[in-house]
């Protein structure tokens, strides 16, 4: 019979414990215990193990083995978590981790050390990183045991406490039936954390020094046998020393090493801890998880008396909600969870009302944070290493893929377009802020020329000095890297004919507009390289690597917001409801007037008005009311002061709320008063910027057909001749109808030219008549057959081609207007314009000034604000003419839209069309 391996019987000891334990995992400590033999041994056969791939283990001290067929799933964590990398390091445990390494470290062999603070502190944890730190310092070995022991455990039964402490000989005491090895032995060579040590009896304090002064025990019992063990202790405890500790064992331990409580430490700290705890259950439930604003503030300011230990436990409970809440969908095809104050225990739900004390840095901290805010874990690192690896074969990551397929997710599960962006706008941002950053200056232009090939190369250098002379602007290594990859992969795209999507395309034109000009220009220097249409979506990606700031379109900028007026019957009905609005948005903006019953509604309305006037910033004013005579307030001041006013009858908090947060966010009062209409009595989920949603596919379009037209004296000779030349040569994608007319009578042929156009956008006449009509482009019969006639109309249909992509690309975008009628009433003044100034203007910044005036008008017809020129007065002085001739061909625009279009404005379009 053959003899069976050592290793083997290692290996079969090791599943049948990891299948008792529900592979938790194992120490090499715990195998030689269970094996009985020593820890080198079982070490060295895990290791074998190991090498065998039977076994996975963690690199973390002590080193944790797992079974390989159930950790395969799990996901391991290989982060050695040292005392440099602990939350406060730097700050408020500064103090602490010197101390701690200067503990370690100390000659020769360190000290022993007492750790102080409350309950829930993190003291467990931080002896933990001490232990690391010697393993890491080679103080002591990489395998060294870690033993903790909560003397808590035992403080009933002394004499067992001291027994699991010190060992115990057979005989000592009634069931004392066999001789036990204590944990002081089990911790030689290296370190025993004693939790809670006050609950250690005074012998057994007078143990453990006589153990600190002599390097050796005597287990219970034993009278003769000296038991010896070198070893640190690490004791901890949540009680001033003197009160429970000897003096003498005060005196064995030199560093005293004191834990700040949660309310000590930073908001940052808090902040970075909740991260931590809520990246653990995304790694536990393996979803990701998604918190809200108003959420997290609770979180970062409720009152925890148990500390890190209480904070994380709420963490896990709320997390917990969220995934019974997902698991109640009657469709799991949204892998998400997310945390709003519903999942809150009620204890932290409180916190919000802590906000007015703190409001500053929760802004400092959060400001930037948009309202529903994601949590990764190592993850993020699974798909860093993913990308080098794609990167190293040759392949390349890329994140189109993976916004498409969440898009689909989420819209399945019925998530509105505005969550579904909010989600995807964190996801981009990260995606530019890690995908540049983790190009090492390795990657050299000849690795990257194998992977995207010469073209991309070429053209990326080509585009990066176009952007460093347009935008003066220096472009390092990695940009020029991330580009190249960035483009491979989206020029790919658009050649299958895939959707690309970009949730932020108007922050990214708005906030960059001297980029997203210059990206259009790339635009078409890649179009016409590779032959594709690049959509504006695209563009927005290519803005994003031209910024030279982060990507971070959350910011606040200085805006004239709509003033909230709270008018209530009652002595503090409407101030009892602005002070919730104004606690949950943080921000006072929402000013209140109560009215008592027995109030003059006069006396009202003067308040009322004094308010209006104080507040209007010319964004206008929104009165919230309850009922009654305060019904009829807005209309007076708005006749009697001319501040636009308007009233909401019947308001009730979450509408108070909603018009805050509208106000707040810089919206309009026409929509403020739109999505305040839309909220009821129901329940109100904070901070999601929820606009009316516009349904692109119910939207009219005024693009009219296309027309070419040619024309002879009888309308059946040369004109069908040169119809039928131009139906061979002209390929496009847009609908173009070529019509024969008859010139014999030029007032019958202008009249169907004006029926015609009331059908057809006509894009050039091909007639021998020498009569341009509205200025539509005219060519002569010798110039189609003869000259180049047939290539400048072609070039004119490529134009209108570019501008009806531009049309279908940024209908979506607009709150008020139909892309298809105001881009042509808005080419038709530019080229006005151009005539009037007598000047040419290159085809991609036209575009600019184009895209300008159409968003310039929409946000005039929500009620947006309007960007100031710097010196506007002596601009207008220096331009005088200029000014007045472009004001009077805008004016159009005015009169059509019913808008009232700014000198600032105005200026900005003039130094458009001067500095182009």
């Amino acid at each position: 019979m053959q003899k069976i391996k050592k290793k083997d019987k290692i290996f079969k000891l090791f599943m049948e414990l990891s299948e008792k334990k529900d592979n938790k995992g194992l120490t090499a400590q715990e195998i030689a215990e269970k094996a009985n033999i020593s820890r080198s041994n079982a070490s060295r056969y895990l290791n074998k193990l190991l090498k065998e791939d039977k076994i996975v283990k963690s690199n973390g001290r002590p080193v944790i083995y797992k079974t390989k067929n159930k950790a395969s799933n799990e996901v391991i964590n290989t982060k050695i978590n040292s005392l440099e990398d602990v939350i406060g390091a730097q700050s408020s445990l500064k103090i602490p981790v010197q101390q701690a390494k200067a503990a370690i470290l100390y000659p020769p062999k360190g000290l022993h050390t007492l750790l102080l603070g409350e309950t829930g502190v993190g003291k467990s944890m931080f002896a933990k990183l001490m232990y690391n730190f010697a393993a890491n310092e080679r103080v002591i070995e990489s395998d060294a045991p870690f033993i903790q022991f909560n003397c808590a455990d035992y403080a009933d039964n002394p004499q067992l406490l001291m027994g699991q402490l010190f060992g115990v000989k057979k005989g000592a005491y009634t069931g004392a039936d066999k001789d036990k090895i204590g944990l002081l032995k089990k911790a030689d060579g290296g370190i025993i954390f004693l939790d809670e040590v006050h609950r250690l009896p005074p012998q057994g304090q007078e143990m453990l020094f006589t153990f600190i002064d002599n390097g050796f025990f005597k287990p219970l019992g034993e009278t003769n046998q000296k038991i010896f063990a070198e070893l640190k202790i690490i004791a901890a405890t949540t009680e001033t020393p003197g009160s429970y500790l000897l003096k003498t064992f005060q005196r064995r331990i030199p560093m005293v090493i004191e834990l700040p409580p949660l309310e000590a430490r930073t908001l940052m700290e808090r902040y970075k801890l909740i991260d931590e705890f809520i990246k653990n259950e995304v790694q536990r439930v393996n979803k990701d998880i998604y918190i809200y604003k108003n959420a997290l503030k609770s979180f970062l300011l409720y009152d925890c008396p148990n500390n890190i230990g209480q904070l994380k436990s709420d963490i896990q409970l709320a997390c917990a909600k969220a995934f019974l809440n997902y698991k109640a969908q009657e469709t799991k095809k949204c892998d998400i969870l997310k945390i709003g104050q519903e999942e809150l225990p009620y204890h932290v739900k409180k916190g919000i009302m802590n906000l007015p004390e703190k409001r500053e840095e929760i802004n400092d901290l959060i400001a930037d944070k948009g309202n529903l805010i994601s949590f990764t874990t190592d993850q993020t690192q699974k798909i860093n290493n993913f990308k080098k690896d794609k990167l190293d074969s040759g392949e390349e990551y890329y994140f189109y893929d993976n916004i498409e397929e969440k898009i689909n997710s989420l819209e399945k599960s019925g998530m509105k377009r505005e969550e579904i962006s909010e989600i995807l706008n964190i996801d981009i941002e990260k995606h530019f802020q890690k995908y540049i950053g983790n190009i090492t200056k390795n990657f050299k232009k000849s690795k990257i020329n194998k992977i995207v090939g010469e073209n991309i190369v070429t053209i990326i250098e080509q585009i990066l000095t176009l952007a460093r002379n347009r935008l003066n602007r220096d472009y390092d290594e990695k940009i020029y890297y991330g580009l190249a990859l960035h483009l491979k992969r989206s020029i790919a795209r658009i050649k299958d004919g895939e959707e690309i999507y970009h949730p932020q395309l108007n922050e990214i034109r708005i906030n960059y507009p001297q980029e997203f000009i210059t990206a259009m220009e790339i635009a078409s220097i890649i179009d016409k390289e590779f032959n594709i249409e690049t959509p504006l979506d695209e563009i927005g990606y290519l803005t994003m690597f031209l910024t030279e700031r982060p990507y971070n379109f959350n910011g606040e900028d200085k805006i004239n917001k709509v003033g909230i007026i709270v008018i209530m019957h009652g002595s503090s009905t409407a101030s009892s409801i602005a002070e919730v609005a104004n606690n949950l948005i943080g921000e006072k903006h929402a000013v209140s007037i109560n009215m008592p019953l027995e109030m003059n509604p006069q006396e009202v309305y003067h308040k009322a008005k004094s308010e209006a006037q104080k507040l209007d910033n010319g964004s206008g004013i929104v009165l919230m009311v309850d009922m009654g005579s305060l019904n009829t307030f807005a209309e007076m001041i708005n006749n009697e002061t001319g501040i636009k006013t308007k009233t909401i009858t019947m308001a009730s908090t979450p509408q108070v709320l909603e018009a805050c947060r509208k106000a707040v966010l810089g919206e309009s009062i026409e929509d403020i008063i739109r999505s305040v209409n839309k909220i009821s009595a129901e329940s109100y989920q904070q901070d999601f910027d929820i606009r009316p949603e516009k349904s692109v596919t119910t939207r009219k379009e005024y693009q009219k057909k296309f027309a070419i037209i040619t024309a002879c004296f009888t309308g059946d000779g040369a004109a069908v001749e040169i119809k039928e030349i131009l139906e061979k040569e002209i390929e496009s994608s847009l609908e173009i109808k070529f019509i024969n007319l008859n010139l014999l009578e030029e007032k019958e042929f202008e009249k169907n030219i004006e029926k015609l156009k009331k059908d057809f956008k006509i894009i050039s006449i091909i007639t021998n008549i020498n009569n341009k009509i509205d200025s539509i482009p005219s060519f002569s019969a010798s110039e189609i057959l003869i000259d180049d006639g047939i290539e400048k109309i072609k070039k004119l249909v490529e134009n209108e081609e570019m501008y009806y992509k531009i049309k279908k690309s940024i209908n979506k975008y607009l709150k008020q207007l139909e892309s298809f009628e105001i881009i042509e009433d808005i080419r038709t003044i530019i080229k006005e314009i151009k005539e009037n100034l007598n000047k040419s203007i290159d085809s991609g910044v036209e575009i600019g000034i184009l895209l300008h005036m159409v968003y310039m008008i929409d946000n005039l017809m929500a009620g947006g604000r309007t960007v100031k020129f710097d010196n506007l007065g002596e601009y207008k002085k220096e331009n005088r003419l200029k000014f007045r001739e472009i004001k009077s061909i805008i004016k159009k625009l005015e009169e059509k839209y019913n808008i009232q279009i700014t000198e600032d404005e105005y200026a900005y379009i003039l130094e458009m069309f001067k500095n182009n």
